[in-house]
This record gives structure tokens, sequence and C-alpha cells, in this order.
């Protein structure tokens, strides 16, 4: 009798791991959208292009590497250049229908004058 209960527990834990595994994963197929949609009401998250994804991180990685140069106008003609793939990136993102978040809604700061 043991031996079938710690096998019916040990199930359990495993199906609940695999559920958990769907509803936190990502490029999930048609049955594993149904199952996370049955534990989390709305629309799963957009997901982004894996285009997308490794031309941002050769950007981010190509920024890192010009700011830690020397030299300022290197750094400057470099972050211009960046500053271009980026607004391209965007670009393309855009069309592909992805939101992009502009800025956060947010009240107006104002600067305040201390005497």
């Amino acid at each position: 009798m043991q031996p079938i209960l710690i096998f019916i527990v040990l199930m359990m834990i495993a199906m609940a791991l695999a559920v958990g595994m769907i509803v936190q994963g990502h490029g999930c197929n048609r049955a594993e959208f149904w199952l996370r949609s049955f534990f989390i009401k709305g629309e799963p998250e957009e997901q982004v292009p894996e285009k997308i994804q490794n031309t941002a991180y050769y950007l981010m990685l190509e920024l890192g590497d010009l700011l830690e140069g020397d030299k300022d106008m290197d750094q400057y003609y470099g972050v211009k250049t960046v500053f271009n793939q980026v607004s391209a990136l965007r670009a393309e993102t855009l069309a592909h229908g992805t939101k992009v978040p502009l800025r956060p809604d947010e009240a107006p700061s104002y600067l305040k004058v201390v005497k």
C-alpha cells in the first residue's frame, strides 16, 4: 500500500511541476496555451521574434564595448551609430506589431526652488 501511495504523490508533484513550467514558460504550443489560459486569465503576452531579441542583445553588447573605450570622440560617433541602429530596430519592431512602451505614464515633475 505504501509504494502505491508514494507513487501517486510523486506523480502529483511531477504533474504540478509540469503545469508550473507551462504556465511560466515561453514558446508554448497550442495545447500548452490552452492549459495556460485555464490557469491564467487574460491574454498571454505577445512573444518578440528571436531575430529582434538577438539584434537587441548584440546592440547592447556593442554599446557596452563603446562606452568602455577611452576616446571621447570614438564613444560619441559609436553611440550615434548604435542609436541609428536602435531606431531602425524600433521601427522594425513596431512594424511587426509588438507593443513598445514609449514612456511610463506619470505626472510631470516640477523643479522646486529651495532657499
